[in-house]
């Protein structure tokens, strides 16, 4: 497929999460971060040490991780996705004060303030999950994101770690197939309000 049908699915995913209605999307938000708290108990079963990579809402119709994180934190490093002012992103350890010290970073988008928590550092010990948003994905995993490049750039650094990837949205932004480009990586999981898929690349 070509870049245009990559803009145009973009341009259509957007229209669907700024119109989502508040009272179905109030509870959908339960519903996943209910559905993404068990799933985590079978992608790092009796794990000592894990490292999960999270993220708040910063567009319009992005699900809410809040009780998610709550639940994680109870059992588990968690890091928040800070971008610099040369774009670059790096993720911070958080604690429970977290939804206290968030601050509007590049693009107005919130992260942890200057100043709180410390970088991740990523080392061989223990597991690491990456609960990764986007614009929409497919059975196969594929993850349309929002164009700039943070997360593959990401994935690209922590691939010797083997993290499970695991893509969060909501049932109406699967689709049947998602344009990818040769760096574009993809997921091992998707997880919306209506339960976990186990992607196809995996399978």
């Amino acid at each position: 497929m070509s870049y245009q049908s990559k803009k145009e699915l973009r341009r259509e995913m957007k229209l669907v999460m700024a119109n989502l209605d508040p009272r179905w999307s109030q509870r959908a938000h339960v519903e996943a971060c209910t559905h993404l708290i068990e799933l985590l108990k079978r992608v790092a079963p009796g794990a000592q040490k894990r490292h999960i990579f999270a993220w708040v809402p910063c567009f319009p119709g992005e699900v809410d991780l809040a009780m998610f994180i709550g639940e994680a934190l109870k059992s588990a490093y968690v890091y928040l996705p800070r971008v610099d002012e040369s774009n670059a992103m790096s993720f911070i350890q958080i604690g429970d004060d977290w939804s206290s010290q968030l601050a509007s970073g590049e693009r107005g988008i919130l992260q942890p303030r200057d100043g709180y928590g410390e970088p991740a550092s990523y080392d061989d010990a223990g597991a690491y999950v990456v609960v990764t948003p986007g614009l929409a994905f497919d059975k196969m995993g594929r993850r349309l994101g929002r164009g700039g490049g943070h997360y593959d750039r990401f994935f690209e650094a922590l691939a010797p770690l083997s993290a499970v990837k695991i893509g969060v949205c909501w049932s109406m932004q699967l689709v049947q197939d998602i344009p990818v480009d040769s760096h574009d990586v993809s997921m091992d999981w998707i997880c919306t309000e209506k339960g976990a898929l186990q992607t196809q690349r995996r399978i």
